[in-house]
């Protein structure tokens, strides 16, 4: 990704786990190839959707070598390697990069709260200065429902003032416009995305990147469609519709439940504690939803819409 343009639908991909909850890097891998074969321009791996912070060091180094062994080209990877303590962090971005995945999501810490914008921007100085590659970039990656942290205006005007090479994008999976059209308003030049599906007509529009997407796990090619054409009213509509679905559960576990009957990979609901699988009645519920919703005519689609 060194010389690609950072845009486009990236998935943020599910990790698979053997039944003794071991990574399953084999079929990481090939997930990864069949996500790039279906529409998505790039792949992220080991964020949120992708179990990162319940896997070791070891296995999310266990993990991208694989992929990238599998032929994964490493400009189509965006490895997550955000972790609560900087040394860790540091070393899977070096790691990463030695492997020529120069570009990398880090979420801020997230155990501590009520952090600072002073913060926010040490943790990710320390971060670039403890890799010390001139061609690495950044992407932060703000999700404070899940980290606890705001990834405010401010620190990221701050850290793209003293490191203007590296800070290349912000990932925000708030949902909050206001915020996004802000950081599209402030910095012009830096490749904006959003965790959310359906924003991805309004944020392309306004000049954003695209969409890191754990709904790619399933619907790839629907998001490249609404992605190459974002005036595709029926595809927006259905892409809503089938996020609703989803998130009224936990999203995780019912991402998983999707992939194991839509991919017809049953070990794909294995996930570790504190997720756990989706109860059957719930997982019949939503796959029935999400089949209809996937059959229905575009015309049956917009009408509902």
């Amino acid at each position: 990704m060194t010389t690609d343009p950072l845009q486009g639908i990236y998935a943020a991909v599910m990790t698979p786990m053997q039944d003794d909850l071991s990574c399953d890097t084999t079929r990481l891998a090939a997930h990864c190839r069949s996500l790039l074969d279906e529409g998505c321009h790039g792949v992220s791996l080991f964020g949120t959707t992708g179990e990162g912070p319940a896997l070791s060091v070891n296995e999310r180094v266990a993990g991208l070598e694989a992929v990238l062994a599998a032929g994964v080209p490493p400009r189509h990877v965006l490895p997550g390697t955000g972790c609560a303590a900087i040394p860790d962090a540091v070393h899977l971005t070096r790691h990463a990069a030695s492997l020529g995945c120069k570009t990398v999501l880090v979420m801020p810490p997230f155990f501590f709260k009520d952090v600072s914008d002073d913060g926010v921007v040490a943790f990710y100085a320390a971060l670039i200065e403890g890799v010390g590659d001139p061609a690495l970039r950044v992407v932060i990656y703000n999700f404070p429902a899940v980290t606890g942290v705001w990834v405010r205006e401010r620190a990221v005007e701050r850290l793209i003032a003293a490191y203007p090479q590296a800070i290349a994008g912000v990932k925000d999976s708030s949902g909050d416009w206001p915020y996004v059209a802000a950081l599209l308003r402030q910095f012009p030049s830096l490749a904006v995305f959003s965790g959310w599906e359906t924003l991805v007509p309004k944020l392309v529009a306004a000049g954003g990147a695209g969409n890191i997407s754990g709904m790619a796990n399933v619907i790839p090619g629907l998001l490249r469609q609404l992605y190459d054409n974002r005036s595709d009213a029926a595809a927006l509509a259905r892409v809503g519709r089938l996020v609703e679905e989803v998130t009224k559960r936990p999203i995780i576990p019912a991402l998983k439940a999707l992939a194991a009957t839509l991919r017809d990979q049953p070990s794909w609901r294995n996930m570790r504690a504190p997720l756990v699988p989706l109860p059957a009645e719930s997982e019949r519920s939503l796959v029935m939803a999400f089949k209809r919703i996937l059959n229905e005519t575009d015309a049956g689609i917009a009408a509902g819409a």
